[in-house]
């Protein structure tokens, strides 16, 4: 499948991803959509900003029946980011069609969603606690199910929501596939997703020999801990990003650094897993709409951050693992596009750049900042060390008489 009109998929999808502009697929697209509409589970990895949304719900969307009135299929996501974004890219793929989908995530009023579910949404997308919930009440009916994504499956099956992802998957028939997709998939994952199919799963990885596209240019600062906010102001100073995402560890560093900055009059906004769902959306609005340039979050929400035309992502600190800075770095670069991903780094913690770049085969060079511009740090010279010549005292002669 070398253009999506090779694919075999219908007018519709083909007219919805003209009108997106959407002309060519991806690698993983181009592997995946085939399989899913064979009647295969899959199970497919590839870096971020490849197109994975679309390599599971163009096929998804081709199995739907408009004319009947159940859900045919669930997308679990482990974030209501990413859950809002799936659901904007069915927005555009769906106009004009009688197809009915839903969002079902925690945190919302919950008799608001078993009122909509009247409607009898054809997809089921959102987070597989509440969906569990709505089963267990009678509410929501999945068994005529034939096809449940997991979006992002690494990081909500080792983040503890494998129980309430499996509780969910039970109540759904046997014969039902499953889509299983992820910038990094764990032997784990693939082990686990065998045991939930009848037939065998067919495994996709789409690797190059750098898991991040190749457009992003890495970076890292050294800075002392107690600089660290001084030297973030100077460098959002010294890059002007047009939009740019600031990643940390910590919850209360979201709110600490947002207000820092926003009393130097940076247009700044910050959320994380508990910000309230209002000031979450709030604050995507206004990023999106270009009326904030930074967006300060926690590498709970990396995932399901997909926010077109991110220049530049900021490590505040490290994150966990490799796999972290792939998912913090990826939100930058996408699509084809340039992007950089610069990391503050304490003196102690020099070394991981080193460790991060040969894990995840790029090159991650030093900077420093000076007068208002990022530069590489001064090399030491070459030459010896100028030694002053000693004060040597010389005899006066006298003339002799």
């Amino acid at each position: 499948m070398k253009t999506f009109a090779e694919s075999g998929l219908a007018p519709f999808l083909l007219e919805g991803l003209a009108e997106i502009n959407i002309k060519i697929p991806t690698p993983i697209q181009q592997q995946a959509i085939p399989l899913q509409l064979a009647g295969y589970s899959v199970v497919g990895e590839s870096q971020t900003g490849t197109g994975k949304t679309l390599a599971y719900l163009l096929p998804l969307l081709q199995e739907i029946h408009a004319d009947a009135s159940t859900t045919q299929a669930l997308i679990l996501a482990p974030t209501r980011e990413l859950t809002v974004q799936i659901r904007h890219v069915l927005e555009a793929l769906c106009r004009g069609t009688n197809i009915r989908f839903q969002i079902i995530m925690g945190g919302v009023d919950i008799k608001r969603q078993i009122e909509k579910l009247k409607q009898k949404p054809h997809i089921i997308i959102g987070s597989p606690g509440r969906i569990y919930d709505l089963i267990e009440k009678k509410k929501l009916k999945v068994h005529e199910v034939k096809r449940l994504v997991i979006d992002e499956a690494d990081q909500m099956l080792e983040s503890g929501a494998v129980r309430e992802v499996e509780a969910v998957m039970q109540r759904t028939p046997r014969t039902r596939k499953l889509s299983v997709f992820s910038a990094t998939i764990s032997p784990m994952v693939e082990e686990w997703g065998s045991k939930w199919t009848e037939e065998e799963l067919k495994v996709i990885k789409i690797q190059e020999k750098s898991r991040l596209p190749k457009l992003i240019e890495h970076y890292f600062i050294v800075t002392p801990e107690r600089e660290k906010f001084e030297t973030l102001r100077r460098l959002l100073q010294a890059l002007q990003p047009e939009r740019a995402l600031i990643f940390v560890k910590k919850l209360h560093l979201v709110g600490d650094i947002a207000n820092w900055l926003a009393a130097k009059e940076v247009a700044i906004a910050g959320i994380h897993s508990e910000t309230k769902k209002a000031e979450r959306e709030q604050a995507m609005n206004k990023i999106r709409k270009g009326e904030l340039r930074y967006l300060v979050t926690t590498d709970l929400l990396a995932r399901g951050l997909d926010i077109d035309d991110v220049t530049h992502v900021i490590n505040f600190d490290l994150p966990f693992d490799a796999d972290g800075y792939i998912h913090r770095a990826g939100r930058t670069g996408r699509a084809g596009k340039g992007g950089m991903a610069v990391t503050l780094l304490e003196p102690k913690e020099k070394f991981m750049a080193g460790k991060l770049a040969k894990q995840l085969h790029i090159e991650i060079q030093e900077q420093m900042l000076f007068r208002g511009e990022l530069v590489p740090p001064k090399k030491p010279s070459s030459r010896p060390p100028f030694k002053k010549k000693p004060n040597i005292k010389t005899k006066k002669h006298t003339r002799r008489k």
